[in-house]
């Protein structure tokens, strides 16, 4: 063989070694650019639903936290009502005071205590020895400096009951103004850390409520054994602090919290009228763990792919050398690369005029199709309708601009079923472009179930009192544009405490989604049933027809808890029902008018008996 033959063939195979290593590193490097971002798309995807989850879940409590503090306000000032009115008839003795007091107490079931200072600020009692003094309290000051304002106190143990917890109070005057004292309405920690065990927080999340000081009021976390720990404390991190000076009202962060060293994703909400500040986190580790399993599945995908191309890369080289052909070693390399391009992971197909001339096999798998029916197919049966189709198609300007084109959207498969997925295209030479596409359709399921959690009560699966607003916002507007009525009604257990306190919390839930199962079989398709927090419910009669047929869906909500409620373990407990009605357009015109004329009726009937329904009489 001739000198310069052979130097040939050294210096085919040499060029043919460096064009395999550049290739190589090209393909490593491209390999770990689309696991890196894939990478890195999948994480920024839990994290935003992780956020979404979050602020969902603080919007959701911030509600109930507000209704619980407003429902002990508007206590406060149904007592000094009701004081005013007796005390109009003469003066009133201790005990008679007392009573008052006891009995709206008992209408509150999270409100440990509600009591009457002296102007000097003893606690009124009804033996001989005086009461506590309460008159170097700062909320004793606040009130009696602010005769008209509520006054919520800072997180502090009680000098009448030695718990934690805070103090709703307002003064009480004479009519001609003089302060008289004031009455206050205390809620345990323990009662606050109870509201917050409904939360899905996860195994490691947590909620907090804390002061707009940034005292801890109270914090709930599946993990912390002590409902007390940091009560008081303004222990946060710097995170939440920087986060609260640039937005007191609402915003979200991620950092480490202080008082366990557990990185969250942490979203907060200034409580509207109330100085306090809740805050909901997820624990990263939580919401990651699959995102973890994700990333070692990519890693491994991407490190099989490169050690395939380099045992390629190897067996061409070593073709090369023993057959000195440089036409097998191409062939062999397009038979390598075909086997890489007819992967089961990502789904290319070539096209030109919008026809196929090209796919690979993982195409033919996603849409549900044996490869052969895809020759030459056009694009328009993979879409759902021409709108679709047509936004694709502008993609095409795109491409003839050498740009790319990234989009996602829901494609249609053999089978008629929806698909997910994420769609890029690419020009190539000659009038074609080079379509990759991913299914992507699990990750727009999960987004969708995080939108269902963040508007829908998490034990019943009832709408919450968002989703309830938005639903009675759109049935007004509805009733108004028929000239139709429309009756909101307030619903609350009666003896759901009782349950609740002697059976255990697993007891209680039990009886709450055994009455969401049967307020729903009581109700039409185009009514509405929600649950707004604790043992209350909402039941919204759409276009209810006459009064007769009013008092029949009213008798149906309260019949349906005459038969007793059978519990886990074989236990039958039996609660009733108290009902306030309020009606479209004849009490009021507003979702919350409505819904605060419904609840006071509900109330009214509890005071003058339990197990009925009340209509809301004007004054």
């Amino acid at each position: 063989m001739p000198l310069s033959a052979i130097s040939s063939l050294r210096s085919n195979l040499a060029r043919l070694k460096r064009q395999l290593i550049v290739g190589n590193c090209v393909f490593l490097a491209v390999v770990l650019l689309t696991a890196a971002l894939a990478a890195k798309s999948s994480y920024d995807s839990h994290q935003n639903r992780a956020l979404q989850t979050v602020v969902g879940m603080v919007q959701t409590l911030s509600l109930d936290v507000g209704e619980s503090l407003a429902h002990i306000d508007r206590t406060l000032l149904s007592t000094l009502r009701q004081i005013s009115r007796l005390e109009a008839r003469g003066p009133l003795t201790a005990k008679e005071l007392m009573d008052v007091t006891e009995e709206q107490r008992s209408l509150v079931p999270t409100m440990t205590a509600l009591r009457l200072t002296h102007a000097d600020g003893l606690v009124l009692t009804s033996g001989e020895q005086p009461g506590v003094s309460l008159a170097d309290r700062d909320y004793y000051l606040a009130a009696k400096a602010r005769p008209d304002s509520l006054v919520v106190s800072d997180p502090l143990k009680g000098r009448v009951q030695n718990v934690w917890g805070l103090i709703l109070a307002r003064a009480r005057t004479s009519a001609d103004g003089k302060f008289l004292g004031v009455i206050y309405g205390g809620v345990t920690t323990a009662a606050l850390n109870d509201l917050f065990r409904s939360a899905s927080v996860g195994p490691k999340g947590a909620v907090a409520l804390r002061t707009i000081g940034l005292k801890l009021v109270v914090r709930y976390s599946p993990i912390e054994s002590d409902p007390y720990a940091g009560v008081g404390t303004s222990n946060v991190s710097d995170a939440l602090r920087d986060a609260v000076s640039a937005n007191p009202n609402q915003g979200s962060f991620r950092t480490r919290t202080a008082l366990d060293g557990i990185e969250r994703v942490t979203a907060y909400k200034k409580l509207p009228g109330y100085p306090m500040l809740l805050a909901v986190g997820l624990a990263t580790e939580d919401f990651l763990v699959p995102w973890w399993s994700q990333l070692w599945t990519i890693g491994s995908l991407a490190l099989m792919l490169e050690v395939l191309v380099l045992a390629f890369s190897y067996i061409v080289f070593r073709a090369h050398q023993q057959q000195n052909q440089s036409g097998e070693v191409i062939a062999r390399l397009a038979q390598e690369r075909g086997v890489l391009l007819d992967n089961d992971l990502v789904g290319m197909v070539k096209v030109r005029d919008r026809h196929s001339v090209w796919h690979n096999k993982a195409f033919a798998q996603l849409f549900g199709y044996r490869p052969s029916e895809l020759d030459k197919h056009p694009s328009r049966m993979f879409y759902l309708d021409e709108e679709s189709y047509a936004r694709v198609g502008q993609g095409y300007a795109s491409l003839a601009s050498g740009s790319t084109f990234r989009t996602q959207l829901e494609m249609a498969r053999k089978d008629g079923t929806r698909i997910w997925i994420d769609l890029s295209g690419t020009a190539l030479e000659g009038g074609e472009s080079l379509w990759l596409m991913m299914d992507i359709n699990a990750i727009k399921r999960s987004e969708e179930q995080a939108r269902h959690l963040a508007f829908h009560d998490a034990l019943t699966g009832l709408p919450n009192r968002y989703l309830l607003a938005e639903r009675l916002d759109f049935l007004l507007k509805d009733a108004e544009r028929r000239q139709a009525r429309l009756a909101v009604c307030y619903l609350d257990l009666d003896g759901f405490k009782g349950v609740n306190d002697q059976m255990g919390h697993d007891a209680g839930d039990a009886l709450l989604r055994a009455a969401a199962q049967r307020l729903t079989a009581c109700i039409r398709a185009n009514d509405v049933v929600a649950r707004i927090g604790g043992d209350e419910f909402v039941v919204v009669l759409n276009q209810p027809g006459t009064d007769e047929g009013i008092e029949q869906a009213l008798g149906r909500l309260i019949d349906a808890f005459v038969p007793a409620v059978s519990l886990p373990g074989g236990i039958e407990a039996r609660v009733g029902v108290s009902v306030g009605v309020a009606l479209y357009p004849h009490h009021a015109h507003t979702v919350a008018e409505l819904l605060y004329l419904a609840d006071q009726a509900m109330l009214a009937g509890k005071r003058n008996g339990k197990g009925r329904w009340v209509l809301h009489e004007p004054a």
